[in-house]
């Protein structure tokens, strides 16, 4: 299979034509071998419009999804960036293809060369601040840490299902911006993207 020309086509027809116009994104969207972050036997799939499995036991969103977000997110060079359930690699490997100082944050080992990865509690971020985090899957629930380790403008980039929803649903793919002392939400686009365990909602009582 020519992954170059899969990859060239995966711009064109899924990341494009879905208002995903940021030059710099697409080139490194194109510098990144998809291919190389997914299941052996699922590599074929890697630039179709499908999820596809990764050695992390974590999964790669489909392009469109992924491109969207990761414009909606604006990393720019320089800015640090952690990934929380990053272990997949691929955006990681997009971020540090833009330039971020990229930080995956798994509750595994992971390792990707020239990116830095932390073992801990996905709802506790590592000390420090960061422009931007981005989170690696679909959640119901929004921890407080995520937002108070937002950096002045930071930006916390995440997809959110309904707290009631129920197993692979469409969520919404939101930017909580940090702007002095508050943390603002906006919903940018729907989005149907493989869950993150551990982040379902709070079952309330009632009577």
């Amino acid at each position: 299979m020519d992954y170059r020309l899969a990859r060239d086509i995966m711009i064109e027809s899924q990341v494009r034509t879905n208002d995903v116009s940021d030059l710099a994104l697409q080139a490194a969207m194109y510098s990144v071998p998809r291919e190389d972050f997914v299941t052996q036997d699922k590599r074929v799939f890697a630039y179709a419009e499908v999820t596809c499995p990764t050695p992390s036991g974590r999964e790669l969103w489909k392009p469109r999804d992924f491109a969207k977000l990761a414009q909606a997110a604006k990393v720019m060079a320089g800015e640090n960036v952690l990934i929380i359930g990053g272990g997949g690699g691929y955006s990681a490997a997009v971020f540090a293809a833009l330039g971020g100082e990229v930080t995956i944050l798994e509750d595994k080992r992971v390792e990707f060369n020239g990116i830095k990865s932390v073992i801990g509690p996905l709802d506790k971020p590592p000390r420090g601040l960061f422009d931007v985090i981005f989170v690696d899957g679909g959640v119901q629930r929004v921890p407080d840490a995520w937002k108070r380790s937002l950096a002045q403008g930071g930006r916390l980039c995440l997809v959110q299902f309904d707290a009631q929803a129920v197993g692979r649903l469409m969520g919404q793919a939101t930017i909580f911006t940090k702007s002095g002392s508050s943390v603002a939400a906006r919903v940018v686009f729907d989005a149907f993207v493989p869950p993150l365990p551990g982040f379902e909602a709070v079952a309330a009582f009632t009577l």
